[in-house]
């Protein structure tokens, strides 16, 4: 484990590297709930013939459990909180925390999230096992942009239910999907994150979460008390990105090999980025001016989702940088990007 500060004005935003492959689990599980149009249309690394053959071998009841436990657009991933104080761990250790960990507490940590603003957490404390008018409460409380239905009906269990499913969720996830690839991919999760650490030796903390990801930049007034980056190999090129306690966390996609032929798949990914009107325009807005996703959605006359899904594909790509700046995010070029893809153009097809 590793601790950086970067001290800012009254501030210190201090960044952990965890290589546990709980989160990449994690990860895994939340790439098996792409099944929406504008969610399946996000090209992964993973193929869809795989996504397609794992969650098959979920079966239908815990396919039913992982659409209720970890629904579209909506950030229950801080269930990694329940790591907050224990590095490394394996996906087995990661199951046995949250099976010991209270059922409240584990709904506070997968919804808290969820808030439009934190100030309403005793909205969410008041609806866990609450009255039907109490989680009408944190439903209103939540950001308008998430799946609020969805959100509803997993507050609205009884929480020891709740933990149940989510227990056996995890359990039969891990049996049946991970474990069969966690020989391979645990040691490419490792080696990711030495070479992370290495890099940390001579980064500061900004520099290292803006490399791990491929262009968040956290700025001083954001309001993040720390920072966990933990690699994910099955959720790339995308980073899963979530928080608890007021800690953010990136699960960050780790860099692969390519075969010595074979094009270099940021590589590919630029070209792929760029064959899309609608990304183009994005490109050449955000030229001008740093804008925030709202501001990107009204220009273009598209959703925000549809913005937000452009905008991921842009960042996967390293064409943008998303600059956090109080509770806004703003999107700005990375003008830098286009020298470094034509060195990688040359080298591919002069090598």
């Amino acid at each position: 484990m590793k601790v950086i500060d970067l001290s800012a004005p009254r501030r210190e935003l201090r960044v952990r590297i965890d290589p546990s492959p709980a989160y990449d689990f994690l990860a895994c599980l939340f790439l098996l709930t792409r099944v929406t149009r504008d969610e399946a249309s996000l090209e992964f690394d993973i193929s869809a013939r795989w996504s397609a053959q794992a969650r098959a071998a979920l079966g239908a009841e815990l396919r039913a459990d992982l659409m209720l436990l970890f629904p579209p657009r909506s950030r229950t991933a801080g269930l990694v909180g329940v790591m907050e104080h224990a590095s490394g761990l394996s996906v087995r250790g990661f199951i046995k925390r949250v099976a010991a960990t209270p059922a409240e507490d584990l709904l506070e940590l997968m919804l808290a999230e969820s808030l439009a603003d934190r100030e309403a957490l005793p909205k969410l404390r008041g609806a866990i096992g609450g009255s039907g008018h109490a989680i009408e409460e944190f439903v209103a409380a939540t950001d308008p942009e998430l799946d609020r239905r969805g959100l509803r009906r997993l507050v609205s269990l009884p929480p020891a239910e709740t933990k149940a499913r989510l227990v056996r969720l995890l359990r039969e996830g891990y049996t049946r999907v991970y474990a069969p690839r966690e020989d391979e991919v645990v040691p490419l999760l490792a080696r990711d994150a030495a070479v992370l650490e290495r890099r940390a030796a001579t980064a500061t903390g900004s520099e290292l979460v803006e490399h791990a990801t491929g262009g968040f930049v956290i700025g001083p007034e954001a309001g993040v008390a720390g920072v966990v980056l933990s690699p994910t190999y099955f959720f790339r090129p995308y980073n899963l990105i979530t928080a608890y306690h007021g800690v953010r966390v990136y699960i960050y996609p780790i860099q692969t090999t390519h075969g010595e032929h074979a094009p270099p798949p940021d590589l590919i990914r630029l070209y792929k980025a760029l064959g899309d009107e609608t990304r183009l325009k994005i490109l050449r807005l955000i030229a001008g001016r740093e804008m925030y996703l709202q501001e990107l959605a009204k220009a273009l006359g598209v959703s925000h989702v549809t913005a937000l899904h452009h905008t991921a594909v842009l960042r996967a790509a390293r064409l943008v940088q998303v600059v956090e700046r109080g509770n806004l995010k703003y999107y700005r070029l990375r003008a830098a990007r286009a020298q470094e893809a034509a060195a990688e153009w040359l080298e591919f097809t002069h090598t």
